[in-house]
């Protein structure tokens, strides 16, 4: 804009009207008319203007540069001692906490943060952090002796029958020694899913590893700890069987297993030329084996040497015999405890101790076997409840102090055998049903009978329905309501029966049919 007014003034144009074509003030026309006489630009004999884009005028000197702060002239006095901090790694704030030990006394915060900021020396902070990797000496594996897994996404996956995108993940396992490479196709990293990949790559190998090393997913670890993680108890009787030992890494260090880290994007890599068509989980599977077979051939650029071949002739031999027995897959799903310190696990109720009421536990069942656990150690185990009739399992210890006075024939029986011999008997069979566990409604509608019928009527009654084998409260009370009066103290040979329905016959009709037929 001032090379536009000065052009103009040269022309000869007013500064009225330069203000109106160029949209600008007159106090500025005014100023930069007297301030391109000075410099000659306008006059009886002007110079020629610079060329675009050299500068019309010298820059203003900033008089405030000109000035240092003591502060600045401390800073710039240990400018070296400084950086050679900076570089050791130390971090910014370290440095300034440490600036009086060299006679920086006076120096504020705020100050050496503007002068990091003017010398560029965040970048030599910055620079330092990046090459500070912390890898040190690098992980060595002896043959045999690790397998490294790891999960990275592979690609998106249209659903047809949910008609939603789901995620088809890559599971991948290195050879620590020879980075022989193998590579799983799976939908999630559930415990099922996650032994049957490994026991699949462990029957490509040929073997067992001494180890196997991963982070920290819930299939691996219920909880993540830098020295002493809680593993799976799936894992940990997956591990028994195959008899390798699981070794979980720290929680945020992908670092001590780079050998599988630095594979992700190269699966990604072997991937791509495959087609975006979906044509199942089979075909993709075959795909990306094919893949690993040509990228297994290839020299490895760490190693320089063939990984197949390495595994073949060194590592092989060094692997563990596979186990003669197929693993029994085991069921694992978690389940909390309710307030009558039982958990549900298909449809049948297993007891635990009292202090975990409201607590989220692991179960882990087999065909024969239940277990439960909290945080990786195992509270009970069960023989698996497979009868219908009997919902509920408990052990003795885990018995309500109401269901151990069931057990030990406590007040119930003694009540019972106040009012006759055969009620105590019903009431003892209806204690040992299903190990205590039995709506008491039953056996206190029993022994309240009392209140309404004579004991020899009850008694009576309960023998009859021991005789018919079926006991209950509804057919004691049936039986007592169809042949005993109430309140009557006569046995019950002494009672009458008494016909209430509407075509009921009494007994002396169908006598007197019979005298008449003879």
């Amino acid at each position: 804009m001032e090379r536009k007014i000065i052009e103009k003034l040269r022309l000869g144009d007013t500064i009225k009207k330069i203000a109106r074509d160029l949209k600008v003030g007159k106090p500025r026309i005014r100023s930069l008319r007297e301030k391109a006489s000075l410099y000659g630009y306008i006059g009886t004999e002007p110079r020629p203007m610079p060329p675009w884009p050299e500068l019309l005028f010298p820059e203003a000197v900033d008089k405030r540069a000109l000035r240092s702060s003591p502060a600045n002239e401390e800073l710039n006095a240990n400018i070296d001692w400084v950086k050679e901090r900076l570089l050791a790694g130390w971090r910014p704030v370290t440095v300034f906490e440490e600036l009086p030990s060299v006679g920086c006394t006076n120096i504020t915060r705020s100050s050496f943060y503007r002068f990091m900021d003017r010398r560029d020396l965040y970048k030599i902070a910055v620079n330092r952090k990046k090459t500070n990797t912390g890898l040190g000496t690098p992980i060595v594996h002896t043959p045999g002796e690790a397998l490294i897994l790891d999960w990275g996404k592979l690609r998106s996956v249209w659903d047809e029958k949910t008609q939603k995108r789901k995620i088809l993940w890559a599971f991948v396992g290195v050879m620590g020694f020879s980075r022989y490479m193998c590579v799983r196709l799976v939908w999630t990293n559930d415990v099922e899913t996650t032994v049957d990949a490994i026991a699949s790559i462990f029957q490509e190998l040929g073997g067992v590893p001494a180890k196997i090393t991963s982070d920290n997913p819930k299939c691996f670890a219920t909880t993540a700890s830098r020295f002493e993680p809680i593993l799976n108890p799936a894992l940990e009787h997956f591990a028994a069987h195959y008899n390798f030992v699981l070794e979980c890494l720290p929680p945020a260090d992908p670092q001590k297993k780079g050998k599988v880290e630095r594979l992700m994007p190269y699966v990604r890599r072997l991937y791509e030329a495959h087609t975006d068509a979906w044509h199942g989980l089979e075909e993709s599977q075959d795909y990306i084996d094919k893949k690993c077979a040509i990228a297994n051939q290839r020299k490895h650029g760490t190693t320089l040497q063939k990984p197949e071949e390495v595994f073949l002739n060194l590592e092989a031999s060094a692997l563990k015999a596979l186990p003669p027995l197929a693993y029994e897959k085991h069921q694992l799903t978690h389940a909390k405890v309710r307030s009558d310190a039982f958990l549900r696990f298909d449809s049948k109720y297993y007891a635990v101790d009292d202090a975990f009421i409201g607590h989220e536990l692991q179960i882990m069942a087999s065909k024969t076997l239940v277990s439960i656990f909290s945080k990786g150690k195992l509270l009970e185990a069960y023989e698996r409840n497979h009868n219908p009739f009997a919902p509920h399992s408990t052990k003795d210890h885990l018995l309500k102090p109401h269901m151990k006075i069931i057990k030990d024939h406590g007040h119930y029986l003694a009540r019972a055998r106040r009012i006759g011999p055969n009620v105590e008997v019903l009431i003892q069979k209806l204690l040992l049903q299903n190990q205590g566990f039995l709506d008491l409604r039953k056996i206190w509608g029993i022994l309240s009978l009392d209140k309404k019928y004579a004991p020899a009527a009850i008694d009576h009654a309960c023998r009859t329905a021991l005789e018919m084998g079926n006991i209950s409260y509804r057919i004691v009370l049936n039986l007592l309501t169809l042949k005993i009066s109430p309140k009557s103290a006569a046995g019950p040979e002494e009672q009458t029966l008494k016909f209430t329905a509407k075509f009921a016959r009494s007994i002396d009709d169908y006598k007197n049919k019979v005298s008449q037929l003879n």
